[in-house]
């Protein structure tokens, strides 16, 4: 089903939208800060970037772009970082090797992540309209190192894995192919690159362990397409066009299944499209699972550049 319906947005949401991303990695890291403080000995410790990480998604969600900026995202870091360093210091019986330290991994890879939001924030605050490059073997090392961290994160529940031989009753499998003919150059906005995480890790979160996920991404004639299939939940018939609603959950998932999300993934994806002039279907059946595809017209100068850079 193609996506034709319009979307009425006013500035703080269109801004909510656009730190839909890095609202998912610090309520991500709030998950993990908080289960750190009901580990033996850590009371206290984690509290101070706790509050930060409520502040900075408060201050999101109200439009608050003062207070949003990457010098402030880089002081969290630090202060996850000197909490963690003052826990093991203080709290050695604790803080060094054991269970502890497998709590830490996952940790250690989402505070990656956020380096990589930081630079993004950068990237759009000095110039929203521009486009970035990245080499298509550089993009699935990307893809596979957030794979990880979201398997760490999820402290042995599941594996992501990427070989049908290596699969398990509880592992996902998720097949990934990026091609392009422009010497494997893939040009993206931001904000699209941001959506192609955000939709992938969606079917991620609603297919259960044990599921199938197929992502494609292709760059050709000019045309970037982008298609995301998963064996998951689905969505009622009735309800696809208003999953892209701000906020809107399907009524098979509202309640039923944990997510960290404010209900807006799709809101966005449907968002960033419009804005570049691209089409959008979602097609799926409850229990057999979801398939998004997007195609987004990519302009001949920035093929030009994309061209340039390959060569």
């Amino acid at each position: 089903m193609e996506i034709t319906k319009p979307l009425d947005l006013d500035e703080t949401a269109i801004f909510t939208l656009e730190m839909h991303s890095f609202l998912n990695v610090l309520s991500v890291l709030s998950g993990i800060l908080q289960y750190f403080q009901m580990q033996p000995g850590c009371d206290g410790y984690f509290d101070n970037p706790v509050q930060k990480i409520h502040a900075l998604s408060d201050a999101v969600n109200a439009n608050d772009k003062e207070h949003v900026s990457p010098q402030a995202i880089i002081e969290l870091k630090e202060d996850i970082l000197n909490s963690l360093n003052r826990f093991r210091t203080e709290q050695p019986e604790y803080g060094e090797g054991g269970e502890f330290e497998e709590l830490t991994e996952p940790l250690d890879e989402v505070l990656a992540v956020l380096d990589v939001r930081v630079e993004e924030l950068k990237s759009r605050s000095e110039d929203p309209e521009a486009w970035i490059f990245i080499d298509k073997d550089e993009y699935l090392h990307e893809f596979h190192h957030f794979f990880l961290a979201v398997q760490k994160n999820s402290l042995g529940r599941y594996r992501i894995i990427h070989n049908l031989a290596d699969q398990r009753s509880n592992d996902y499998l998720v097949n990934l192919r990026i091609d392009s003919d422009l010497n494997g150059m893939i040009p993206l906005k931001i904000l699209l690159k941001d959506v192609v995480r955000d939709v992938v890790s969606n079917a991620r979160k609603y297919t259960p362990p044990g599921g199938k996920i197929n992502v494609g991404i292709s760059l050709s004639k000019g045309t970037l397409r982008f298609v995301c299939e998963d064996s998951g939940i689905g969505i009622p018939a009735d309800e696809i066009e208003k999953v892209i609603g701000y906020t809107y959950r399907a009524s098979n998932v509202d309640g039923k299944i944990r997510t960290m999300g404010n209900g807006s993934g799709l809101t966005k994806a449907w968002y960033v499209v419009q804005q570049l002039d691209g089409r959008m279907w979602i097609d799926s059946e409850v229990g057999s699972g979801t398939r998004i595809t997007v195609e987004v017209p990519v302009p001949k100068t920035v093929l030009q550049q994309a061209l340039s850079i390959a060569s």
